[in-house]
Formats: C-alpha cells, structure tokens, sequence
C-alpha cells in the first residue's frame, strides 16, 4: 500500500512588490509548486515536471519541488535521478524526514537495503515527524525482504505503537508467523479480524496460524469465511483446498 508522501503547503500566490523592491522569490516558487502539485494529482508528470523545475528556477532552494522531482522520477522508474532529487531536498534541509523517507524507498527498489535502512532512520531523527509509522512500516519490509523476521517484527511493532490499523497488524502479525512465533501471530490476525471482520486476507492468514497451532477446527471455520468473503480470488482457492485436506 502505497501513498503520496507530499508536503501539504498554503496556496499562496506569488507577487510583484512596488516600490522598487524585489519579487518574493519564496512565494512564487511555492505558487509554481502548487500548480505542479495540481498536475501530479492528475499524473500529467510532464507538465508537474515543468512547474516543479520552475519554481527551483525561481528560488533554488524550494525543498518541496527538488521532493517533487524526486517523485516523479521514482514513480518513473529513474531511480537514481530520483535519488540525486531527494538529497538536494535533504541538502536544503537536514530535518526532512517525508525527503529521507523517499529515499530509503528508492533505496529499497535498488535493493540496496543498507542505505534504504540507513535513510529510514533518519527520518525517525526528527522528533516532530508526524508519521513515524511510515519509516517504521518501511524497516520492517526492508527486514521482510532479508526474511529477518524477528527484525520486521520489531518494526511493525514500533508502527503499531504509533497507529493501530489492519494493515499494520497483518504485516506484524505474518512476521511474527514466519519467525515462529505462532501464538503472537494468532493475537495479532484475532485482534485484525476484529478491527476488520470482512478482511478475507487477514482471516485466511488467522486460519493458517491457528493451523500451525494444532487447533484443526478453529482453523477450518476461518478458512471458510475467508473464501466466503473472496470468491472466485486465490485466496477462496487455496482456502478450499485447505477445507478439502482437513475434513
């Protein structure tokens, strides 16, 4: 799951002051960015681009347009432009922690898991962040990919302390499954299914924990209503099958 980690700005028009002085660089930068905010929105990445590299035109030390940049070309596949967009943002300010975050996904996308990891924690150096769930989420899948479980788990579980959402429990949950851990995993999917009962993923994962748990019955009900609730999906599929094995 994956969001637009943008900075949220005022609209503010940029203008020319009288009296001789000079234009306000930082507002008509911003007033450019804004408009590329408004063309990212609709993935015209060309024209977004165009303002983007105007308001740095304009006053070259626009943190959020370098971001921008940065974004286009990370969704573009450019990663390593994106890398270069995202450290001049960093450059222009030490604290930017959407910026470092961005970073240690393109990272990640590279697999080069050392500076992915290295960038998510700094983004987690600055105490007012707002959304540490997101880096936090990030170490975790970067732990994941090295099948370092208890590692991920740990991660998802500083997300957790910060947000306590399905999606956050599931992946904690899977982590804990994969590192053994099966009746903390079977805590973690319970406690997803009740936050999120029609979630068929979550309660084909409880099934399969509870599976592991030697707790043949309990399992085959949760694999039932997974497939009830996804038909016709892989997960009614492999479900079935289950069913079919444990009768």
């Amino acid at each position: 799951m994956r969001t637009v980690a943008m900075i949220i700005v005022l609209a503010l028009v940029g203008c020319v002051t009288t009296g001789g002085n000079q234009v306000d660089k930082a507002k008509m930068a911003e007033g450019y960015y804004m408009k590329g905010l408004s063309y990212l929105q609709d993935k015209n990445y060309e024209l977004a681009s165009a303002e983007f590299n105007r308001s740095i035109q304009t006053d070259s030390n626009y943190k959020q347009s370098y971001y921008g940049l940065g974004f286009i070309s990370d969704e573009q596949g450019k990663l390593d432009d994106a890398i270069k967009y995202y450290k001049e943002a960093i450059s222009l300010d030490s604290d930017y922690s959407e910026a470092y975050n961005a970073l240690g996904r393109a990272y990640s996308k590279q697999q080069n898991w050392k500076e992915a990891l290295k960038s998510f924690r700094k983004a987690l150096e600055n105490k007012l962040y707002p959304t540490p769930h997101v880096p936090y989420m990030n170490i975790g899948q970067v732990y994941m990919a090295q099948k370092n479980y208890a590692k991920a788990a740990e991660a998802f579980r500083e997300a957790k302390r910060f947000v306590n959402q399905d999606y956050i429990i599931y992946q904690l949950g899977t982590a804990l499954f994969e590192a053994g851990n099966i009746k903390e995993a079977i805590s973690e999917f319970q406690e997803g299914v009740g936050l999120v009962p029609q979630n068929a993923a979550m309660r084909y994962s409880l099934a399969l924990a509870l599976l592991k748990d030697g707790n043949k019955k309990a399992a085959v009900r949760e694999f039932k209503k997974a497939a009830e609730l996804a038909p016709k999906t892989e997960i009614a599929q492999k479900a079935n099958d289950y069913i079919k094995t444990l009768r």
